[in-house]
């Protein structure tokens, strides 16, 4: 049962980054080249860590999830990231 709850927590909670991501894109005059910087920056700062991350404790694999969460949400989806491997 927590199992289920765990993992429709986190359907929701990408859902509504997403939609309010969306809904900021939309709202911006310059659309596409918004979300293109947002998800360049996210992924160089993904692999950065990965390759440099050593230094700092904390080193992302290169997997799908990782690869979504830093471009949908770009540098603040690096920081989600390495928030849930310091608290998590």
């Amino acid at each position: 049962m927590l199992d289920f709850l765990r993992n429709y927590f986190y359907w929701i909670l990408w859902c509504a980054g997403i939609l309010s991501l969306f809904i900021f894109y939309l709202c911006h005059p310059k659309k596409i080249r918004t979300f293109l910087l947002g998800s360049s920056t996210g992924l160089c700062v993904l692999f950065l860590l990965h390759f440099f991350g050593e230094r700092i404790g904390f080193s992302p694999e290169l997997n799908l999830t990782n690869l979504l969460t830093c471009s949908i949400f770009g540098i603040p989806g690096a920081g989600i990231l390495l928030l849930s491997q310091l608290f998590l």
